[in-house]
């Protein structure tokens, strides 16, 4: 019997495919360049590709949304094949020729053929080469089967076709944003100081840049916190092309689309710190209203020396989980904490006592809040550091202690008319490390105190002046500083770092 030659005249025609240019105007990178391989005979078959790789492939949003399957693989010419018996496909996926990685690209098989959508070509290729919207260079391994109806047996031989060029679908996510608005006067040659944080990694692969700013009052006028993005090209070249803001002018909600055609501004209603973060790969922003208090951040880990470790629950509150130190009460986003570290050792810090997602930890050079977080490394040695936090700019960093850490106290309380023992008696704090004092039950009366060491006045810390009041964190002055100011009764957390001067005066309510 002559062998039987099926020859497919089904071509499939590639629908919704076009230049990205139709969507996003990126300038994809070059293709390496390889010789193609259309086709290739092995174990009697021709494998060839399908009519939907014929040309190079730029996805887009409407090819994703319409989502037409298209011919990617296809056989050309079997040898002689049982009467009904059918070809069938697996596929993969691959950035080398040598098959080295390899991603499953999902297909359907069906007159000696197989098609794939561009979703979940989409897909693949981002999972190879992470999101950016550039030409990639692909190979398809194509494993077959023969099916005869009651069973399917797979060929010895794959076919390595390719390569092949994809672009995924990705938005412009430039590498660098700016804040424009009210509070810089609109001055588009005025934003150096206005400049979005980010990681530094691929933008495709961490889209999310944050800023926090102080939206000010102004001296005179009414507040106007209008705000628009504007883009590192836009900066460069001094100019409103390009400019990011929202379909709706004057948008008081705390999160929205990002636009660029007819982009209208976001507003802020009242002053004071806010955090706006941006996801370029949604081209979205999200605004956190701070006010003029910072928030309570913890401490726990195995790094500070006498603590005990890794303790996030909230009976360790001022012991195994600290909180961060402040030099004020203003939403800056910026902490400290001066102590004895164990070198080699860890951190992290919690924004809540007892929950450990999300959590503030580091990875990359930066500060990150995202469950499971990667701990904060400690000083290599052992010795007096100060660490310090800034979670405006991502930041972390512990700088060797250069004060006098021989002085000691015996005992250290709160004294003065808020407290239960008037200006007679200290309620005593409790050292928990070395110069770091603290109390999570202290009841507290509407009046004034101190902080002040070994029941006597040789030592106090008080208010740097009666109008400059700084609660729930300061920094006091032992120079004849002000009584501290008590406003409202209940039980506190009190804390006090006997090196630096840092305190913590917060009801134990408020406690996060």
């Amino acid at each position: 019997m002559k062998p039987k030659i099926y020859l497919l005249t089904t071509l499939l025609a590639l629908v919704g495919f076009g230049s990205c240019d139709d969507v996003y105007d990126h300038m994809a990178a070059p293709p390496q360049a390889y010789e193609q391989e259309d086709a290739q005979s092995v174990d009697g078959f021709t494998i060839a590709l399908g009519s939907g790789f014929g040309s190079a492939i730029a996805l887009t949003e409407e090819a994703l949304e319409e989502n037409t399957p298209f011919e990617a693989v296809k056989v050309t010419a079997t040898p002689q094949l049982a009467e009904g018996a059918t070809v069938t496909f697996k596929l993969e996926l691959s950035s080398t020729q040598n098959v080295e990685q390899v991603v499953e690209l999902p297909s359907e098989s069906g007159e000696n053929a197989a098609t794939i959508t561009p979703r979940d070509l989409d897909e693949a290729v981002k999972s190879l080469y992470g999101k950016a919207p550039n030409a990639r260079e692909l190979f398809i391994r194509v494993k077959y089967y023969i099916n005869d109806g009651t069973s399917s047996v797979m060929m010895p031989t794959p076919a390595v076709l390719g390569p092949v060029t994809v672009t995924p679908v990705g938005p412009v996510i430039e590498e660098e944003y700016y804040l424009i608005g009210n509070v810089n006067g609109w001055n588009i040659e005025d934003l150096d100081d206005y400049k979005f944080n980010h990681s530094g990694k691929d933008v495709y692969e961490d889209p999310i840049f944050t800023i926090l700013v102080e939206m000010k009052q102004p001296e005179s006028g009414d507040f106007n916190g209008y705000f628009k993005i504007v883009p590192k090209s836009g900066k460069e070249a001094a100019s409103w092309d390009g400019v990011l803001g929202n379909p709706v002018d004057g948008n008081t909600e705390l999160e929205g689309d990002l636009i660029i055609e007819k982009s209208q501004a976001m507003r802020v209603m009242e002053p004071g710190w806010v955090r706006i973060t941006l996801n370029m790969m949604e081209y979205t922003y999200t605004i956190q209203l701070l006010g003029y208090t910072k928030d309570v951040v913890y401490m726990t880990g195995n790094a500070i020396t006498g603590l005990p470790e890794w303790n996030n629950e909230i009976g360790a509150i001022g012991n195994g989980l600290q909180i961060l130190f402040a030099d004020n009460s203003s939403a800056d986003s910026k902490y400290t904490f001066t102590a004895h570290f164990t070198g080699g050792r860890e951190q992290k810090f919690p924004i809540k006592a007892g929950v450990w997602d999300p959590c503030w930890g580091f990875r990359d050079g930066a500060l990150v809040l995202e469950n499971n977080s990667p701990n904060l490394p400690g000083p290599a040695t052992d010795g007096y550091y100060t660490l310090k936090l800034d979670l405006g700019t991502l930041t972390a960093e512990y700088i060797p202690y250069r004060g006098d850490v021989s002085v000691t106290y015996h005992s250290m309380g709160v004294i003065g008319t808020a407290t239960a023992g008037g200006w007679d008696t200290d309620t005593d704090l409790t050292q928990v490390a070395e110069h770091i004092w603290t109390s999570n039950a202290i009841e507290l009366t509407v009046g004034e105190l101190k902080i002040r060491a070994n029941d006597a006045w040789d030592v106090s810390w008080g208010a740097t002046s009666e109008d400059n009041q700084s609660l729930p964190f300061g920094t006091g002055t032992t120079n004849n500083g002000a009584n501290i100011a008590i406003e409202t009764a209940g039980t506190y957390y009190i804390a006090l770092n006997d090196l630096t001067g840092h305190y913590i005066i917060i009801p134990t309510a408020e406690l996060p």
